[in-house]
């Protein structure tokens, strides 16, 4: 139920977002960072988009509804990117709870970012607009414990190239 609540929110936040179309988004092409508008936009619209539902020590998912929520928060994600400004790409992190060697973390992290990653891409994402990378343990939600579940998740950002 939480999942469906939050997916709808954000599918309406992106929908508000797309129908302002260049009206409010482009920002002035300067040379003292002129995409920082947009960015700024896109960064506060992929803030609501979080990828979870993975296994603990991989980047598998849990069950179907939660890959088909990976599947639908991925079609509302590729549209931000299609308007990242040159200069930029949407950053794909990858979680995970404090749990294994700081190596395992890595790797898991950086498996679920790829996933992502690769999803992206089949839904026609460009390559050159996108970067993953695993953040470990180091980025956790705040207020949770670390080893909460819900810190296996991956996340999205646009940032300078």
């Amino acid at each position: 139920m939480k999942k469906t609540l939050i997916f709808c929110i954000s599918s309406l936040m992106v929908l508000a977002f797309l129908s302002c179309g260049d009206k409010q988004v482009k920002a002035p092409a300067t040379s003292s960072g002129g995409g920082d508008m947009a960015v700024q936009a896109i960064n506060a619209q992929a803030s609501g988009f979080s990828i979870d539902g993975f296994n603990g020590g991989g980047a598998t998912m849990k069950q179907n509804e939660d890959f088909e929520n990976m599947k639908n928060i991925v079609s509302l994600v590729k549209p931000l990117i299609e308007k990242i400004p040159d200069g930029y790409v949407m950053e794909i992190t990858g979680h995970c709870a404090a749990y294994d060697s700081p190596a395992m973390q890595q790797s898991v992290s950086k498996a679920r970012a790829k996933k992502v990653y690769d999803e992206l891409k089949k839904a026609g994402a460009a390559e050159s607009k996108m970067t993953y990378r695993g953040a470990g343990i180091d980025e956790p939600i705040p207020g949770l414990d670390p080893k909460d579940f819900k810190q296996r998740r991956v996340s999205f950002k646009a940032v300078k190239k």
